[in-house]
């Protein structure tokens, strides 16, 4: 029986180095963004891990690892000001270069079709799981944000009415 996701893996593996070239160069022309000010080398390195961590997933089809590392993901992409938009763009292109690869592998069209749904379904989970820990990042922030302005307000206050009865 056809296995989709083996295919994938295979087809990841065979076409690794020249899917992260295109998915760098990608990145590095998304302006105004984030991305456009990471050198190449540091691009490599985080999309090796990404697609390292797409591969594992695949061959374990067990969602937890990834989704733990999405969720680091979120923390870190949200504490470094990036918007939720830039790294839904990020993904948008990773799997455009993945079913790129799929559609060119010269499968049988059935095949091709299996895998292209598991990596739909395999993007809508990151897609999906990213935005949920970026929102929940968010909403720490600003409630960081909301705690800072009401210490500030009450020591400025604070500030004010000692100041005033230094006059007196």
């Amino acid at each position: 029986m056809p296995n989709p996701n083996a295919d994938i893996i295979n087809e990841i593996r065979t076409h690794f180095d020249e899917i992260i070239i295109k998915i760098c160069n990608q990145l590095q022309k998304l302006s105004p963004s984030h991305y456009e000010n990471i050198d190449f080398e540091r691009h490599q390195e985080r999309e090796e891990v990404f697609i390292n961590k797409v591969q594992q997933f695949l061959k374990k089809n067990e969602p937890a690892e990834l989704l733990d590392y999405i969720r680091d993901l979120a923390e870190k992409r949200s504490n470094e000001g990036y918007t939720l938009q830039e790294v839904q763009h990020a993904f948008d292109i990773i799997e455009i270069e993945i079913w790129h690869v799929i559609t060119t592998s010269g499968k049988d069209d059935q095949t091709i079709i299996n895998m292209l749904k598991v990596c739909r379904d395999l993007f809508a989970l990151v897609r999906n799981k990213y935005a949920q820990n970026y929102l929940q990042e968010q909403l720490k922030l600003q409630k960081r944000m909301n705690e800072l302005k009401e210490r500030f307000y009450i020591y400025r206050h604070d500030r004010k009415d000692r100041s005033e009865d230094n006059k007196n």
